[in-house]
């Protein structure tokens, strides 16, 4: 890589993984919109932005790009905190309109294939900062009882 000084110190290698990173995944997610864009266009004739139902993701996607754009000055860890929370808010809106539109399926599945990319580039929420969430009561079963049936 030409026109490349090494870091000096840890902290200079960081910042400049982490601006890497906010590249990368700016990339991904205008990759991701422009992936909806092309299947809107072929499936619906119109880009996502101009479809009530993917209107509101393709505006995720374009506002998430402009917000993972590393020529912004900014904190990166409230940013990504920002962006992690409104993307949780989007995909809980999808679950609940998946359960009754199939179609709505594909695009929950896109927001938690970018959630797990962006916990990739550590945007995983510690242990303390998640939201507890219930777990399902675990079922102990009894003593196995054997059973004799009369066979003729």
């Amino acid at each position: 890589m030409s026109g490349h000084t090494p870091p000096e110190t840890p902290q200079q290698a960081l910042r400049r993984a982490r601006r890497h990173a906010r590249v990368a995944a700016a990339e991904a997610v205008a990759a991701l919109h422009a992936l909806l864009d092309a299947a809107a266009l072929s499936t619906l004739g119109e880009a996502a932005a101009a479809h009530g139902a993917l209107a509101p993701l393709a505006r995720l996607f374009h506002d998430l790009t402009n917000e993972l754009d590393p020529r912004t000055d900014g904190d990166e860890a409230r940013l990504l905190a920002g962006v992690m929370a409104a993307l949780g808010d989007e995909i809980t809106r999808w679950e609940t309109r998946a359960q009754d539109d199939p179609d709505a399926r594909l695009v929950l599945r896109t927001l938690l294939g970018l959630r797990e990319i962006l916990w990739e580039l550590g945007g995983r929420p510690k242990a303390a900062e998640r939201s507890p969430r219930p777990r399902p009561a675990r079922h102990k079963p009894g003593p196995r009882r054997v059973q004799r049936v009369k066979v003729e």
